[in-house]
């Protein structure tokens, strides 16, 4: 019986966790869709601004020349201020990203040409925190269509915005091929660059050794001759003297018929000849 209580126990705990689990869960779930709720019910009464925002943006860019655009940027006048009206994007002013855009259309401009039609506009939901909605434009152009991806954040600010013109598989391959020639080109023009200072290299080792050639033949400086004159002199002299010191001592010796051993020469003085003959 006890036994059976406690299997009876561990079942009716396991199953008040799991009640608590999916209460928990619930709850998560219902705070998640409450935001959505929210989200919607804001987009519904924005939607139509945006799309009126959408087209009076690309209508403006198309129309305004690319000083004129940058000076609106520089002095951060909204389009809001430009044609009087109130899109409800950007009630705070210019922001960093408007202005980003405004320059990917300055560059994108020439690819595209002319504004010919605004073909659809549609206005989808975002699931990511602190993004509103995504404001997708397909327009066509003199050269190509183009697909706009405008991106609204809960701020009613534009986050960030995508110009994606429809280029050709042909257009596709060349712009590939001459990025990949411009890559190569620029390794190719290093490379070429570093064996011409390598080569370089030889003409340096050679001046080096003219340079130590032109020194070993240059002649000795007077000051440096004369005391290595003057040495090889002393020597000399040095040499003689002790030849002469050891011919007298000899001479000594033998006069006096004793051994040279004993006898040591202190000095020797030169005696002038006349003073010799008169002795």
């Amino acid at each position: 019986m006890k036994k059976l209580n406690i299997k009876k126990f561990l079942l009716l705990f396991c199953a008040l966790l799991s009640v608590f689990c999916l209460a928990a869960c619930s709850d998560a779930i219902s705070a998640d869709k409450a935001k959505d709720s929210v989200k919607e019910r804001e987009l519904a009464a924005y939607a139509p601004a945006f799309e009126l925002w959408a087209t009076d943006m690309l209508q403006f860019l198309d129309t305004t020349d690319d000083q004129q655009i940058k000076e609106y940027a520089e002095n951060a006048i909204t389009l809001d201020e430009v044609n009087g009206k109130s899109y409800s994007v950007n009630l705070a002013g210019m922001n960093a990203e408007t202005v980003s855009f405004y320059n990917s259309w300055i560059k994108s401009r020439q690819d595209l040409g002319k504004l010919r039609s605004i073909d659809e506009i549609e206005v989808q939901l975002s699931s990511e925190t602190g993004t509103l909605c995504t404001v997708s434009v397909s327009a066509s152009y003199e050269k190509r269509k183009c697909q706009f991806e405008l991106v609204v954040d809960e701020d009613l600010a534009l986050a960030s915005g995508a110009i994606n013109p429809a280029y050709t598989t042909m257009e596709k391959m060349q712009k590939a091929a001459v990025n990949t020639l411009i890559g190569m080109g620029t390794v190719f023009v290093v490379l070429i660059f570093i064996s011409f200072i390598i080569s370089l290299l030889k003409y340096v080792n050679k001046a080096g050794e003219k340079k130590v050639q032109e020194e070993e033949k240059k002649p000795a400086p007077a000051g440096a001759a004369s005391e290595a004159s003057m040495a090889a002199e002393a020597e000399a002299d040095e040499t003689d003297d002790l030849e002469l010191v050891a011919v007298i001592t000899a001479a000594i010796a033998a006069s006096e018929g004793t051994s040279a051993n004993g006898l040591v020469v202190r000095s020797i003085k030169k005696v002038k000849s006349n003073n010799w003959k008169n002795a």
